[in-house]
């Protein structure tokens, strides 16, 4: 990180002050491209750091003095320590190169933090382009809020795929396309897992591989929900006979990561996390029963909801009341 530091300076792109080095934006015609910021018209806001060492606010930050509490290592300008964005063009250079195919990260990387790597980068290696193509993700939310430690309502794939199985997280979080927002919630979960339930209606258990014009949403910048709508429509297809159908359905599915688990271990699944008994689900229907025999429907749908709640359906036919596991 010095030796990028010290060879922008010397580039002219960077200068010194007060112990200091910034970059100057205004060196590199291309600032603001990727974020589509008008450089004229970027105004100072909380993640620019206001200070009369500049010779442009916009300017930012590669090195920078240390207190004695403070981590610091010794560099021609003193002990101190890197700016926010110097650390991630060094690393990417040493393990990817140059120039290089993919850059991810959130959305509220764009600016200044992806627009700053850019800037150093090619200024310091000559380059046109730093990344070929950028990735950037929206935000998870957990019902309409943040996560965060301090609300405690942060949820890990490992905790979520030992209620749901990790087809049905999997199929959750491909639901959106990953550029845009997310609101992780349990009508999404149970909605993801029902439909992997009647998917396996038409589990065949086949490695068919799926045919170019299936995946062409994919090609499209990972459009996955187009892909799943595709799905869909082939277990439609499939639904009406279609074998054909059926076998571009099992192996598409499979392209997904879905279908990891036969029908008889998906079932077996089910019924793990279902945490209720026999003897309380017959008990319940006959609870039902007697309601209904006194008019008493409110209390029969409310004994329906509570099982159904527990991952319980119960159908009445010709006159006596089955169940089976959701």
């Amino acid at each position: 990180m010095i030796q990028m530091t010290k060879s922008l300076i010397d580039k002219k792109f960077a200068y010194e002050s007060g112990h200091h080095v910034y970059f100057s934006v205004t060196s590199f015609k291309k600032y603001g491209k990727l974020s589509n910021k008008n450089l004229d018209e970027l105004k100072l806001g909380s993640r620019i750091e206001v200070s009369n060492l500049k010779k442009n606010p916009m300017d930012f930050v590669l090195w920078k003095p240390s207190k004695k509490e403070d981590p610091g290592w010794d560099s021609p300008w003193g002990r101190g320590r890197p700016g926010w964005h110097l650390e991630c063009s060094v690393m990417s250079e040493k393990y990817l190169g140059k120039q290089f195919d993919i850059h991810g990260g959130g959305l509220d990387l764009i600016f200044p933090h992806h627009e700053n790597e850019i800037a150093q980068s090619c200024c310091n290696n000559s380059t046109s382009e730093f990344s070929n193509y950028w990735v950037h993700n929206g935000f998870v939310t957990i019902n309409n809020e943040k996560m965060s430690k301090s609300l405690g309502n942060i949820v890990t794939i490992s905790k979520a795929v030992k209620k749901y199985s990790g087809q049905v997280v999997r199929l959750a979080l491909l639901s959106a396309h990953y550029s845009q927002p997310l609101d992780w919630n349990e009508k999404l979960l149970e909605s993801q897992r029902a439909t992997i339930d009647k998917w396996y209606n038409l589990y065949d258990g086949s490695d068919d591989k799926i045919f170019l014009e299936i995946a062409e949403s994919l090609l499209d910048d990972l459009n996955t929900p187009g892909f799943i709508a595709k799905i869909h429509e082939l277990y439609n297809d499939a639904s009406k006979g279609n074998i054909k159908s059926k076998k571009i359905f099992n192996g598409a599915c499979k392209l997904l990561g879905l279908f990891d688990l036969d029908k008889k271990q998906w079932d077996e699944f089910k019924k793990s996390n279902i945490d209720v008994s026999e003897s309380f689900v017959l008990q319940k229907i006959s609870e039902r029963s007697a309601a209904k025999k006194k008019g008493d429907f409110i209390l029969a749908d409310k004994i329906r909801n509570e099982l159904l709640g527990k991952g319980i359906i119960i159908e009445d036919q010709k006159g006596k009341t089955i169940w089976k596991f959701k």
